[in-house]
C-alpha cells in the first residue's frame, strides 16, 4: 500500500496526536505501519495497543507480532492489571441485567405497565417485540451512562422535574439497584466495575508495566471511566498517545461512551496535535459529499473534507415501495454481484422484507443461492461491501430514526448537551451510507418516509 501524505504524517509523528480517520481512511493498516515505525526507531520501546472490540483486537494481533506490543481490549486491560494486583474477582452473567429486567415488568402491576406504554408509545409490550426490545435497550443505556459517567442518584433525583421521566427513572433506578445487589451477593463484577476497580487499583500504588507509547483505535468510542483509566497508565508511564477515530461514527453511547472526550482530547491531553486522515478508499467522490452534508447538520460534528479519487453516478438511489418483499427481491435479482450487505436498525426488521424463498441463518441472507450478509449498522461498523441495502427508513418510532432510544430521560445522564434530535440516529445513518464501495439503495415506505430520507432526496 502506497501511503498519502496524511497517513504519512500519522505513522512519523512522535508527540501526543488525536487522528481523525473518516470512513474508509485506511486507519488499522496506518495505525500498524505506525507501530512498525516506532519499533524501528527503538526496538526496544514498549507500546500499549487499545481497541474496542475482540474481533478488531485479533486482527490487529494477526499483522504485529512482537512481545513489546501489548494489544488488547479495555476490558481485558482492566483484568491484566487486576491480576497484577492479585486481585480476587468473578465475572457477572453477561444476560443478568436483562434478565433482571424482564422479571422486574413481569411482576409490575398491570395500570403501571399500561402508563409506561401510554407515555412510551409502546402498543406491544411482549418480551419478543421490537417495542419492547427497544424499551429494554433504553434502560440499559441510561445504566450504563450512569455508572460509567460516575453519577450520583441524589443529584440526579434533583434534577428531574417532569413527572413522567421521574417515574420512568424511578423505575430505573429500581431496576438499577436489584443489579447492584445482585452483583454484591454474589460478589461479581461487570466490565465497567472491572475498569473502576483497576484505575483505584493504579490510583493508590502504581506497580503496572510502564509503556514509551500508547495507541487507542476507535477513540471516539471512549467512556469517563476509560478515560480515567488511560490517564492513570499515560501520567505514570509519561507516555506518548495517539488517539485515532471519527466523531461522526461515534454511535455506542448505550455502552456509555462520551463523544465529549473525543472533541476536547486537548483537554484530557494538553499540548496535543490534531491530524486528520482526509482521502478514502471506499466511497465515491459523490458519497462522500453526500454524506458530510447529511453529518454536519449535528452542530458538534467536525468538518472533515474528505476526497476520494473514485467517482460513481447515482450511488445512492431511494427505493419507495408498498410492498416491502417484492421491493427487497427486485434490488437482489438486479444485482449481478455477490458482495452485497443488507443493513437495518433493528435486528428484527429483516422480517418485514422475506418469505419462504428467503433463508436466514445469523448474518447470512440466502436468496436464490446468493449469500448475503446481514447486519445490524451497529455491527457493520468497520466492514464494507459494494452494493449496500438499508431497510426500514420509516418515519415510526422504531423506524430510522429510532425514536425510543433518543429518548429525553437520557439528558439526564449524558453530557453530550446542545445535541440536535437524533443526533446519534444521525451518526448510525452516516455509518450506514458509508458502508457502500459502489451503490447503497435505500428502502422507502410509500406512506411514512423517514425524515433522514427526506433530507437525503434534496441532496441527489
Amino acid at each position: 500500500m502506497n501511503f498519502d501524505i496524511y497517513q504519512q504524517e500519522l505513522i512519523k509523528t512522535k508527540e501526543n496526536i488525536l487522528v481523525i480517520a473518516g470512513p474508509g481512511s485506511g486507519k488499522t493498516t496506518t495505525i500498524i505501519k505506525k507501530v512498525e515505525f516506532l519499533l524501528d526507531q527503538n526496538e526496544n520501546a514498549k507500546i500499549l495497543l487499545l481497541s474496542f472490540t475482540n474481533k478488531s483486537v485479533d486482527d490487529i494481533k494477526n499483522r504485529i507480532n512482537n512481545e513489546n506490543v501489548d494489544i488488547m481490549t479495555f476490558h481485558k486491560l482492566a483484568t491484566n492489571i487486576l491480576e497484577t494486583y492479585n486481585y480476587n474477582y468473578n465475572i457477572v452473567n453477561g444476560n443478568l441485567l436483562s434478565y433482571i429486567i424482564d422479571e422486574y415488568f413481569l411482576q409490575m402491576d398491570k395500570k403501571d405497565i399500561n402508563f409506561l406504554c401510554r407515555y412510551l408509545n409502546i402498543l406491544n409490550f411482549n418480551g419478543k417485540s421490537n417495542e419492547y426490545k427497544s424499551f429494554k435497550k433504553l434502560i440499559i443505556t441510561f445504566i450504563n451512562l450512569f455508572k460509567t459517567n460516575n453519577h450520583d442518584i441524589d443529584k440526579l433525583k434533583d434534577m428531574i422535574q417532569n413527572y413522567h421521566d421521574k417515574y420512568l427513572i424511578k423505575v430505573i433506578l429500581n431496576i438499577l439497584n436489584i443489579y447492584e445487589t445482585e452483583k454484591r451477593s454474589t460478589n461479581t463484577m461487570d466490565f465497567d466495575d472491572l475498569i473502576v476497580y483497576a484505575t483505584n487499583l493504579l490510583k493508590n500504588n502504581y506497580i503496572y508495566e510502564k509503556y514509551d507509547y500508547i495507541i487507542i483505535d476507535e477513540f471516539q468510542d471512549t467512556s469517563l471511566i476509560r478515560l480515567n483509566l488511560i490517564k492513570e497508565i499515560f501520567n505514570n508511564s509519561k507516555a506518548i498517545i495517539t488517539a485515532v477515530g471519527d466523531d461522526a461514527q461515534s454511535i455506542f453511547r448505550f455502552t456509555g461512551c462520551d463523544l465529549n472526550i473525543f472533541l476536547n482530547f486537548n483537554k484530557y491531553f494538553p499540548n496535543s496535535k490534531v491530524l486528520y486522515l482526509r482521502n478514502t478508499y471506499r466511497n465515491s467522490q459523490e458519497i462522500v459529499d453526500i454524506s458530510e452534508k447529511f453529518i454536519e447538520k449535528n452542530p458538534k460534528q467536525l468538518v472533515k473534507n474528505m476526497h476520494s479519487n473514485i467517482c460513481s453516478n447515482n450511488p445512492i438511489e431511494i427505493i419507495p415501495f408498498f410492498d416491502s418483499i417484492k421491493a427487497l427481491k427486485k434490488i437482489l435479482d438486479s444485482i449481478k454481484d455477490t458482495d452485497i450487505m443488507i443493513l437495518s436498525r433493528n435486528y428484527n426488521d429483516i422480517y418485514k422484507y422475506i418469505d419462504d424463498s428467503f433463508i436466514i441463518n445469523k448474518d447470512i441472507l440466502i436468496y436464490k443461492s446468493k449469500e448475503i450478509k446481514y447486519l445490524t449498522i451497529h455491527s457493520s461498523k468497520g466492514l464494507e461491501s459494494k452494493y449496500v441495502i438499508i431497510l426500514n427508513n420509516s418515519d415510526s418510532t422504531y423506524g430510522f430514526p429510532n425514536k425510543l432510544e433518543d429518548h429525553s430521560i437520557l439528558k439526564y445522564v449524558t453530557r453530550n448537551d446542545n445535541e440536535i434530535p437524533f443526533a446519534e440516529e444521525r451518526r448510525l445513518f452516516f455509518v450506514a451510507i458509508t458502508r457502500c464501495k459502489e451503490k447503497t439503495f435505500l428502502l422507502v415506505p410509500y406512506k411514512n418516509p423517514s425524515i433522514f430520507i427526506k433530507e437525503i432526496k434534496k441532496m441527489l
